[in-house]
């Protein structure tokens, strides 16, 4: 019994090299592909990285540049950063906001395919044994990603899906009945038409519950409602509805507005007074609006909104 043991654990941790030599080699062949000299993308500064996380840098297997990246990463975890969250602008993290914001942003059907499957593993003794390897990993990294500075989206917990999908296929599996498959159906279908309403706003998705993506900015912000994605619809609404209006614009993103034909003045930059015509506001910079914007927004009027993310006032 203990050699085969031995010969078990021989195996799994062969199995165990093959999946990490495998994902080595997706890094390195990404990185490749795009500059097969591996230069330095990054023109700053890398910030100084000590400890513990120093040594796990040194040690992974992967480009220079891969590793510069995990550096500025755990340099921005030493910024004060703002949240908002429920309607609620703060400075620091809340270590409920991923599963709060993972409420709002997650499909209801697939929520309860979640939370069945978890329920089938943990009582159905065939399938107990997959339990840690379908559960544990997620909720590790959960709790790690519950512990960042930076309260800004679901992208930290873009894992999540990939396990607990596993974990809602036993519900079918592991009794094949009438009713289960039945349910299962339902709530798939649930998921799909959920979606299919979202379209084509997909960023800002909410579920039913909570209002759906008309209401997500009025709950969460950054990427979960708005990171910019809007300027070009802002700009064929600017064209249809308000063509040769005074235009003042604060926005969310790196994007260049005048490239999508936006042509805008930074109302933040004038006197208050002078701010008259159209102001429109990304809804990340209104929920966390302070000092003039906040002014402004606040003797204005809303006429209009872009892709849920980008709100229209005339002043």
């Amino acid at each position: 019994r203990r050699a085969a043991r031995i010969r078990v654990a021989a195996v799994a941790a062969g199995w165990a090299a093959v999946a990490a030599a495998a994902m080595a080699a997706v890094v390195w062949a990404s990185y490749l592909a795009v500059d097969p000299r591996l230069r330095r993308p990054y023109a700053g500064p890398v910030p100084a990285v000590h400890g513990v996380r120093a040594a796990l840098v040194g040690l992974m297997p992967f480009p220079g540049a891969y590793r510069d990246g995990m550096r500025i990463q755990f340099g921005l975890e030493g910024r004060p950063w703002q949240g908002f969250l429920f309607g609620h602008v703060y400075t620091g993290a809340r270590w409920y906001y991923l599963p709060a914001a993972l409420l709002v942003k997650t499909p209801l059907g697939m929520l309860a395919l979640w939370a069945a499957g978890a329920a089938v593993l943990l009582s159905v003794r065939r399938l107990r044994r997959a339990a840690p390897y379908v559960l544990a990993p997620p909720a590790v990294l959960l709790a790690a990603a519950m512990h960042s500075s930076r309260d800004f989206g679901t992208r930290y917990a873009l894992f999540l899906p990939m396990f607990l999908a596993v974990a809602a296929a036993t519900v079918v599996t592991a009794g094949r009945t009438r009713r289960a498959l039945a349910a299962a159906g339902v709530l798939t279908a649930c998921v799909a038409v959920s979606s299919v309403r979202a379209y084509p706003f997909y960023l800002p998705y909410a579920n039913e519950a909570f209002g759906g993506p008309a209401r997500t900015h009025l709950l969460l912000h950054d990427s979960n409602v708005d990171w910019g994605q809007d300027l070009g619809r802002l700009a064929g609404r600017l064209r249809s509805r308000y063509p040769g209006e005074r235009v003042w614009l604060v926005y969310k993103g790196s994007g260049v507005p005048s490239f999508y034909g936006v042509h805008a003045a930074d109302p933040r930059a004038a006197p208050p007074g002078d701010v008259h015509g159209l102001l429109v506001v990304s809804d990340s910079a209104a929920a966390k609006a302070t000092g003039r914007l906040a002014e402004l927004i606040a003797s204005s009027r809303t006429v209009d909104e872009v892709g849920h993310s980008i709100t229209l006032y005339r002043r």
